[in-house]
């Protein structure tokens, strides 16, 4: 009997957290909060507003707290409670109750950091991170080797710009670590400038980096754009049939 009666409740409860416009809720309140995290570095806007951001903060505090406690009470396996998700939604919440007991003040500045991962909560709650997500792991394989490619590319470019202009531009290029940022700046075709090389045998390596920093850009937009088109032809193949054979029924 009393089986049956937490089986009630359980679903009762996860029918409370499935309830879209809680949902939409939550993803506000998460918005808002990540809002207010940003705006109260501002000490002007602190100090004039530092109860109402403290009774916000007190507010969702409470909330998170309440849907994180019935997530785990309708968790069938206690060890569900160090997936990421959950994981997210406890750090989300944790710095607020350590901040009640007395450690290290560079600590617990660090454990409010956690505040941002709020953010990530979201992809609780939306269709669209479920999306990305699997698009994402549909073409894991191709991902892995574009990023091999890219950390490939900047071992060798900053290993070729290391013998190309140690001995002449020693403060950027004195060691291979001490060339990664000159690599991964020029790959990502930002290149701000603070580093560049002096020698023609340096700048054509550089001019190299670069082209090949395009291409990188090109193929992993390739890849990213094709598990998009994949994924959303699926769904639309799944409603697709899902119409298809409520029209048959009917």
């Amino acid at each position: 009997m009393r089986n049956i009666k937490y089986i009630n409740v359980k679903r009762k409860i996860e029918f409370l957290l499935e309830n879209e416009t809680l949902n939409k809720f939550l993803v506000f309140l998460i918005l808002a909060n990540l809002s207010v995290f940003i705006l109260d570095t501002d000490i002007r806007i602190h100090n004039n507003y530092k109860n109402v951001i403290y009774y916000f903060d007190i507010f969702s505090i409470v909330f998170f707290s309440i849907e994180y406690s019935l997530r785990v009470f309708i968790l069938d396996n206690i060890k569900d409670i160090f997936k990421p998700l959950m994981i997210i939604d406890l750090l989300a919440i944790l710095p607020f109750y350590l901040s009640f007991i007395k450690i290290n003040t560079v600590f617990l500045r660090v454990l409010r950091m956690f505040r941002l991962l709020r953010i990530f909560k979201i992809g609780r709650y939306t269709k669209a991170f479920e999306n990305i997500k699997n698009s994402f792991l549909s073409r894991k394989d191709e991902l892995v080797i574009t990023f091999l490619i890219f950390f490939s590319g900047v071992i060798i470019s900053s290993t070729l710009m290391y013998y190309a202009e140690g001995q002449v531009n020693s403060h950027a290029f004195g060691s291979i670590p001490r060339s990664f940022w000159w690599s991964i700046i020029t790959f990502t075709t930002v290149g701000y400038g603070d580093v560049y090389p002096i020698t023609t045998i340096g700048k054509i390596i550089g001019g190299l980096t670069a082209i090949l920093g395009v291409g990188l850009h090109g193929l992993l937009v390739g890849v990213i754009g094709v598990a998009f088109m994949d994924v959303l032809g699926n769904k639309k193949t799944e409603n697709k049939v899902k119409e298809y054979n409520k029209n048959e029924v009917l």
